[in-house]
């Protein structure tokens, strides 16, 4: 059997062009700039996340991006309001909680078991210090601010409405809209995980907990904010707010797993040109295998331990990365390389790449500073 264990490499990191990178060796601000237009006061970077555990270095990078390109249509744009949205998923699930109960899929959200508060306040420091090294403004959404938008009832309707050609293409495996409401009987929150039993009668979805039994919400009167929706039609629905945007052009900043077919088939498709949403996808972190780094509650807790025994934990979380002695302003530097030079941002990086070059980054940054204190001491010499 051949040993795999040891890597023969030459050290050196290739960016080949190719596709995006072959097009915008340079001139990727400027062709953002163009698409963006004039029309509307603000220009927002949507970037979005589940806080279900501290954000890994794929979400971290994710974010990070979203600052380093705000900060470069800033200069472009220099009339216009530019900052970052973080929108906090709070309504994806808690894993532990999934069940079934006859063949069905039943959760419970992070927003509904109030698991989401510790997470939060880590994307929140790791944006206001994103904030601070860029001099981009932010704000933090959690889905309730967005489920009060004025525009969600009639393009909920409007789905709805139109559910027989739009749930087989956001939904292939069941056909159904993935809209969800957790059974308000107390400590309950079950929910249908993909709409499997929901019923939809005139202006009314019936949903049924498989123990307290059905419930229903007025998608005229009722209150929205106590939806919740997967993420393909939680997707749809967010373009087509992003369209009705009276104020802000919105950029949506996303990892790369989000990409290729699935980008095609689950976002353009259901969209039928009714907008035309303007997306940069970001570096895949990955692991020695070429899969992406995980967050840690979706894999095994043994998971990643070959990291741990090399000292590369740190990567896993923001809390250990701060813990190591890094700086955020570092991870910044980072990739901010990677809109100042887009041949770097359309690729992929192991694990490995990305520490090697955030030691480099850390070491010029310390060289910079004994190069400083030393012409201090020469001239006051």
């Amino acid at each position: 059997m051949m040993n795999t264990s040891l890597i023969i490499h030459d050290n050196v990191s290739h960016h080949p062009l190719g596709s995006g990178s072959y097009y915008f060796q340079s001139g990727l601000l400027e062709y953002l700039t163009q698409l963006i237009g004039d029309e509307k006061t603000c220009i927002d970077f949507f970037v979005g996340a589940q806080p279900n555990s501290s954000p890994h270095i794929g979400n971290m990078t994710n974010v990070s991006t979203a600052f380093a390109l705000a900060k470069g249509l800033k200069r472009h744009r220099e009339s216009r309001q530019v900052r970052v949205s973080l929108d906090l998923v709070d309504t994806a699930p808690y894993s532990p909680t999934t069940s079934e109960y006859d063949d069905v899929v039943y959760q419970k959200s992070l927003r509904y078991l109030q698991k989401a508060n510790e997470s939060n306040s880590d994307f929140e420091s790791l944006a206001m210090q994103l904030s601070t090294a860029s001099g981009v403004e932010f704000r933090i959404r959690k889905q309730t601010d967005i489920l009060q938008d004025p525009h969600l009832r009639e393009i909920l309707q409007d789905i709805v409405t139109h559910r027989a050609e739009i749930a087989p293409l956001l939904e292939p495996r069941y056909k159904t809209l993935g809209i969800r409401y957790a059974c308000p009987a107390p400590d309950c929150g079950l929910a249908d995980k993909h709409g499997i039993r929901n019923e939809y009668l005139e202006n009314q979805i019936k949903f049924q907990c498989p123990v307290h039994g059905s419930y229903q919400i007025d998608l005229e009167n009722g209150d929205l904010s106590l939806l919740e929706f997967n993420t393909p039609l939680r997707g749809l629905i967010r373009f087509r707010l992003f369209a009705k945007d009276p104020v802000s052009s919105w950029v949506q900043v996303k990892g790369s797993d989000y990409a290729g077919f699935y980008a095609e088939q689950m976002v353009l498709r259901p969209l039928q040109g009714s907008c035309t949403p303007i997306t940069v996808y970001t570096p895949l972190i990955l692991d020695w295998s070429g899969a992406k780094i995980s967050k840690s509650l979706y894999v095994r807790p043994d998971a990643y331990e070959y990291l741990r025994l090399s000292n590369l934990s740190y990567l896993l979380s923001f809390r250990e990365f701060c813990a190591a002695g890094f700086k955020i302003v570092t991870l910044y530097r980072l990739t901010e390389g990677w809109i100042n030079e887009p041949k770097r941002l359309f690729r992929h990086y192991t694990i490995y790449q990305i520490h090697a070059e955030l030691l480099q980054i850390l070491n010029d940054e310390r060289d910079r500073i004994k190069e400083v204190e030393g012409t201090k001491c020469m001239v006051a010499e």
